[in-house]
């Protein structure tokens, strides 16, 4: 698999939307920009991993499946259990309380059932969600990989039975994590993996993806999805985040400036960045707020600002790009000493097979 900057593009605008949701809510979460921005990783992640499992025909099952995970698990556990760390030695309570499901990655059903809300580590339910993903999926893609029909066949029922259950609660006794879990989340990891096993195997209709028509018409249909809460909204969202997917990595967007913007220097960096920048973020969010934020905010005199008092009621302008900057230095930082050494480790203990750009 080919590596394509734009898909680091459209990493940079879910990361974006989700810094926005949790950093001004206000204006944001009305519009469903953090459960999109979530949504449109799990379809990259979806698609790119499928693509490297995919992309393995010819070496055996074993091999295959060691060099996959030893390389995820390089990619993503480092910094996890970096922030865990020090969560931990500072004492952080929901950690301490919360330490088996924190180290297994199920902390996405645990905080559903304690009801663990406005905590540090409260948006780790999606790295759960992926992990849990990489338990099964790629041993079914592994052991299918030669019967591309036959794989998606039953990716094609596990979605439907996950989009069933999210937004019908078919199983009832379920519901409780429909939000977080796995079986309710997998649509959209599993649309992506459809979509790279397509891709791999049989044609994609040009005329579709070449007119401008249908490109409008998605764009327009998403935000009308992004401000109506239907039935069909998590399906829809990852299946129009697969056309977008598939037009920055195989087309040209026929809005050249969009091509443009997702091809930025900047934006193909920041979108890099972008698992650091998700996993710290709230951590410094939540720590710089209660420690320094709040307290230097109460103290101002807003009474004497005039028409600038405003500002009292919608800290979110000032914390917004407060937090965001902060963000991404940490995140840079990380990148550069901690998460660069340690990826170079993955050619030299596991090989890949071809020259796929690793998931982020």
């Amino acid at each position: 698999m080919k590596y394509f900057e734009r898909i680091d593009g459209l990493r940079f605008v879910a990361i974006a939307l989700v810094l926005g949701d949790h950093f001004a809510s206000f204006f944001f979460h009305p519009f469903g920009a953090g459960y999109y921005g979530v949504e449109l990783f799990f379809v990259i992640s979806g698609y790119l991993i499928t693509s490297i499992l995919m992309g393995t025909r010819g070496t055996s099952f074993g091999k295959a499946y060691v060099n996959f995970m030893g390389r995820r698990t390089l990619r993503i556990f480092p910094i996890y259990y970096l922030l865990l760390g020090i969560l931990w030695l500072a004492q952080e309570p929901v950690v301490h309380e919360h330490l088996l499901s924190t180290l297994t990655y199920t902390f996405n059903y645990a905080s559903e059932y304690y009801r663990v809300i406005d905590v540090p580590i409260d948006h780790t339910w999606s790295l759960c969600v992926e992990e849990q993903y990489y338990l099964f999926w790629p041993l079914l893609a592994l052991s299918f990989r030669n019967y591309p029909r036959v794989l998606m066949g039953i990716m094609l029922v596990i979605v439907a039975v996950g989009f069933a259950q999210l937004s019908f609660a078919i199983f009832p006794t379920l519901s409780l994590y429909d939000h977080t879990g796995l079986l309710s989340r997998v649509p959209a990891l599993g649309i992506g993996s459809i979509g790279a096993i397509y891709v791999l195997h049989y044609p994609l209709p040009e005329r579709i993806f070449r007119s401008k028509g249908v490109e409008v018409a998605a764009f327009v249909l998403l935000a009308f999805l992004l401000v109506v809460n239907i039935k069909i909204n998590p399906i829809a969202l990852a299946l129009i985040s697969l056309f977008l997917l598939l037009k920055a990595s195989r087309f040209e967007f026929t809005m050249p400036w969009l091509s443009t913007f997702l091809s930025r220097q900047w934006v193909v960096y920041i979108g890099t960045i972008s698992y650091g920048i998700y996993v710290y973020h709230r951590a410094i969010s939540y720590y710089f707020s209660k420690y320094i934020f709040e307290p230097v905010w109460a103290t101002i005199p807003f009474a004497n600002w005039g028409k600038l008092s405003i500002l009292q009621f919608h800290r979110e302008f000032i914390q917004f790009p407060l937090y965001t900057i902060l963000t991404l230095i940490v995140a840079a930082l990380s990148f550069r000493y901690i998460e660069q050494p340690i990826l170079k480790l993955k050619d030299k203990w596991f090989r890949k097979d071809h020259g796929a750009k690793e998931p982020s």
